[in-house]
Formats: C-alpha cells, structure tokens, sequence
C-alpha cells in the first residue's frame, strides 16, 4: 500500500512537471501604425524589419508570441495626429512624423534646422542615434509632456527638390509654387520661391493640377507617392537625411512589459536605426536611378551651389534655438550637440551656423 502511494505521488510529480504543450503560449498584442502608407520607404523598413524581428526575439528568448494590429496610411491617424494617438492608447507603437509636430515636437526637428546636413542615411542613422542616447531632453519631451516612450528613431534619404520644370541655377526657383512639411519652408522661401505647406498624401494630384510646381523631397519619398510621373527634374541638393521617423510607445503600454521585453524592444530598436541607415541608403541610390530612367532630368547641386543656397537662408539652427528658450521648452541645446556629432562623423557643413 506505501509503495502504491508513493508510485502515485511520482506519477503525480512527473504529470506537473510535464511540459503544458496543451495549453496556449503567452502572447502580446501591439497596435502599431503611422500616417503614411507602407509604400513609403521608412514604414516599408519598420514592417519589413523591425516588427519580424521583435516577433522573433520575444518568440525565442522570452516563448512570448507578438500578434500585431497594423494600422498604415492614416486608418487610424493622419499626419500630425500620431502622437496623439500614442498618447491617449489608440496606438500601443506609431511612426512619428516630427516634422508634422513643428510645436508641440520642435527640438525633435534638429535635423530640419541645420539644412545640408548628412547626406549619407548610414551616417545618419549613427549621429541620430547617439543624440538621442545622450540627450535627455528629447525623452522627457515624449514621457512628460505626451505619455509615450522613445523607442528609436530612423530617417528619410537625403532631401532634395523635385519639380514639374527644369531649372539650371537659384534664379529659376524665384516666384515658383514649391511644397514642404512646415519646418522645412524657409529652405525654399529664403530663396525667392513661393513655399507652400502640403504632405505627400497630396502631392500627387497638387504637382499634376499645377497648385504647385515642386517638392522638398527625398528620393525615395519621391518615387514611393510616384511623382517622377508629374515632374521633369530632381535635384540632389543634400540638404541632409532627415530625421523625422520617430518610433515611440505608450507609456502605460511601456510599463506593462516586464524588464526582459522592454529590453529587447530596445535592442531590436537599435537594430532597425542600423539596418535603415543601409536600407534607406540603397532606396536612395535605387530612386534615383528609376527617375533618370523615367526620364528625368538629375541635376546635382556643387558645394558652391550648395554654399550659396546654405548663405541665402537666415540663421536657421540659432533663430529655432532661441525660439526654443523662449518657448521655455526643453531641448535648446540639442542643435548645436547635433552640429557637434554631424562634424564628429566626417559632415562638411556648408555654413558655420554657431560661430556666426
């Protein structure tokens, strides 16, 4: 009789420590979105990449199964609505456009401040990187001011200018009709051009109905909304790669992971800044190549040109940091560290903007 109870108390400690292979494994649900569709280069790598990724890192090292609600090209928010929806939940992930926030997110427009930046995405994806991973500044906006966390921060490719007609020097811009998210239009206004405020969800129609004539644009941004087929010239200005895919996650969703996931979350961050400073690198190259062969005309701007345009504008960087104190928001310092990185990884400005 002892010997069939303790035979029974083996088999009942054998059955408990058996794997539960019958029940379901631990599982996340992320609602991620963003206001441009997966067309566009810097959502195509956030799919292609960066989702894949987390899903396989949780799977293999924490058994946690990631189901995600994808919500692209304004189902959920339009431009300049996505922080908000961060903010209040209806987003748990959202691709940040900064440059549709130019109040409520101006310092995160550093990049857009100090035109003819990095013109190489890879570079980028390093000097971005770091600034945000020693100013903290950049965080707190996000965490206090608007309940989300940063998570990482990519770029577009290097901007320049696509237009329906061809123009050979800075005269033949004066008096045109030329489109850019707000940040950016002094670069086209200080120059003569008439700057018109627009996003890409428009462009299209607007460049072929004539409501303007030209995009401050990048390569890829370009070909991913097809204007190379309304347009008969771009031109490689390097006004820089600009920073504006900001990834970020509602703070309360944050502080429902544990300790493990919100690592890996952040390593996988990482990883995707890297891997779109390449991928971006390549749209850029590839963009370029599919308008030519579409016919148009690729112009290249010379340092002197680019000099003489960089010399046109105000003092961009110290007139947005001196709006920035007197805003009495945080993050003032953040251009002149950014200027400090771009030279540390190699940039040659055509302008220096602080010794003025």
């Amino acid at each position: 009789m002892q010997i069939a109870r303790l035979l029974g108390g083996l088999a009942l400690a054998l059955a408990a420590a058996a794997p539960r292979t019958g029940l379901a494994a631990e599982s996340i649900t992320l609602r991620i979105g963003a206001g441009h569709p997966t067309s566009a280069g810097w959502i195509e790598n956030i799919k292609t990449f960066f989702m894949p990724r987390l899903q396989e890192r949780f799977d293999k090292e924490l058994g946690v199964r990631v189901r995600w609600v994808e919500n692209w090209g304004s189902s959920v928010c339009k431009l300049g609505d996505c922080l908000e929806a961060v903010e209040s939940g209806l987003l748990d992930i959202g691709e940040i456009q900064s440059i549709f926030e130019p109040s409520k997110l101006m310092p995160h427009n550093f990049s857009v401040f100090v035109p003819f930046g990095a013109g190489d995405p890879a570079v980028a994806a390093k000097v971005y990187w770091e600034l945000y991973e020693t100013n903290p500044d950049l965080r707190a906006i996000l965490e206090d001011d608007y309940n989300q966390v940063y998570i990482g921060a990519a770029m577009l490719s290097s901007y320049g200018l696509i237009t329906s007609f061809a123009w050979d020097d800075l005269d033949g811009l004066k008096h045109r009709k030329l489109a850019a998210a707000g940040p950016n239009l002094p670069w086209v206004s200080s120059i003569g051009a008439v700057p018109v405020q627009s996003s890409l969800n428009e462009g299209y129609t607007s460049m072929q109905t004539g409501v303007y004539e030209g995009w401050v644009i990048s390569p890829d941004g370009a070909t991913s909304f097809k204007l190379e087929e309304v347009s008969r010239q771009y031109t490689v200005t390097d006004f820089g790669a600009i920073q504006t895919p900001l990834l970020t996650m509602n703070r309360d969703k944050w502080e429902s992971l544990d300790a493990d996931q919100q690592r890996i979350v952040r390593e996988v961050a990482h990883e995707w800044n890297e891997y779109a400073g390449r991928h971006i690198q390549e749209k850029q190259a590839q963009a370029l190549k599919l308008m030519e062969q579409k016919g148009l005309r690729i112009k290249r701007l010379s340092q002197e040109e680019r000099a003489a345009w960089a010399n046109m504008l105000p003092n961009i960087p110290k007139e947005r940091m001196a709006e920035i104190r007197q805003r009495r928001m945080r993050g003032a310092d953040v251009i002149p560290q950014y200027i400090g990185l771009l030279k540390k990884y190699g940039v040659a400005l055509p302008r220096d903007w602080l010794a003025e």
